[in-house]
């Protein structure tokens, strides 16, 4: 596999994929970038009922031009919001990109709700939600995906992608 310039992290809320964007970084070297403002899980309603259609396209045209910003920078990990793959746009600039797909199952995002670590959704059944948000979504994320991760601890899956890119 030849070594990327940059990475993206991509996956569901509560996959830990910002711990895992600044621990990559850390070992790589590299910088971190955060472009998740992550509405849908503050707000616990898709971007088309928070911001209505054109909002919701509004969003997705940010979201491009934020993926189509850091693909012209070198030695950064991105971690991006959780719909950033929901529009064909968004998926075709990250299919020639190095794309980390951090998989979490429905019940260990259930867990790490528990904790706190994720602001509770004002929805009324936690667990449809989230199996909803993964059978619209874990397709596409192994679409755009370079390499999928079943999440285990940070530490074995930064070791992972370090094999990974080395190999």
């Amino acid at each position: 596999m030849i070594k990327p310039k940059r990475i993206f992290i991509v996956g569901h809320m509560g996959a830990g994929k910002f711990l895992l964007t600044e621990a990559l970084a850390k070992k790589l070297g590299w910088e971190v970038v955060d472009a998740n403002p992550s509405l849908e899980r503050y707000i616990g309603r898709s971007l088309n009922h928070i911001l209505g259609k054109q909002g919701e396209e509004a969003f997705h045209r940010c979201e491009a031009e934020i993926i189509s910003h850091y693909i012209t920078k070198e030695h950064i990990v991105i971690v991006m919001e959780e719909s950033v793959i929901a529009t064909e746009e968004n998926r075709k600039l990250l299919s020639s990109e190095f794309v980390i797909y951090l998989k979490i199952s429905v019940p260990a995002q259930l867990e790490r709700m528990k904790g706190g670590r994720i602001p509770l959704l004002p929805v009324a059944d936690m667990k449809v939600f989230l199996e909803k948000q993964h059978s619209e979504r874990d397709h596409l994320f192994e679409e755009v995906a370079t390499l999928i991760i079943d999440s285990v601890s940070v530490e074995e899956d930064v070791n992972k992608i370090i094999k990974a890119i080395a190999e």
